[in-house]
């Protein structure tokens, strides 16, 4: 019997272990059935936006009417963004590859529209209906947290 409960108490803490292991992106989640690019490839909208820990999307909504991001999983994006006429009006396209780089941790993309605009992004949490990312511009991080669109 004490054997039992010692093999049990192991195997319980090994598993604890190796969850707590699988974990790739700072806010989660731990374990997922879906493929990161399965995860990924979506209709995206901005839900929440930060400016160093500090709620922004009052101001991104004065100058952003609304957006639509669409990544599929064959690498393809395209974006659209419309902006409030407070800011010009008008839309934004843009589209192009994106691929995983620093062991799937970040997502580059490259325009077609203009082969200099390439971006990275650091994935902090990628859910079926939550893909949080953040980057630097300058001193800044900002932080946004998606949602799907449809």
């Amino acid at each position: 019997m004490k054997t039992k409960l010692t093999i049990t108490i192991i195997f319980l803490f090994i598993s604890s272990t190796l969850y707590i292991g699988c974990k790739k992106y700072e806010e989660g989640p731990a374990m997922s059935l879906r493929t990161k690019k399965g995860r990924v490839a979506n209709k995206w909208k901005v839900d929440a936006y930060l400016k160093n820990g500090t709620d922004m999307i009052s101001d991104y909504r004065m100058a952003t009417a609304s957006e639509l991001f669409e990544m599929t999983k064959d690498g393809n994006y395209t974006t659209t963004v419309t902006y409030t006429p407070a800011f010009g009006g008008g839309t934004y396209t843009d589209n192009g590859t994106w691929e995983f780089i620093n062991d799937k941790v970040d997502i580059k993309t490259t325009s077609s529209v203009s082969s200099t605009n390439v971006d990275t992004i650091h994935i902090t949490r990628l859910k079926n209906k939550e893909m949080w990312h953040s980057f630097m511009l300058g001193s800044d991080k900002y932080e946004v947290q998606m949602v799907p669109a449809e």
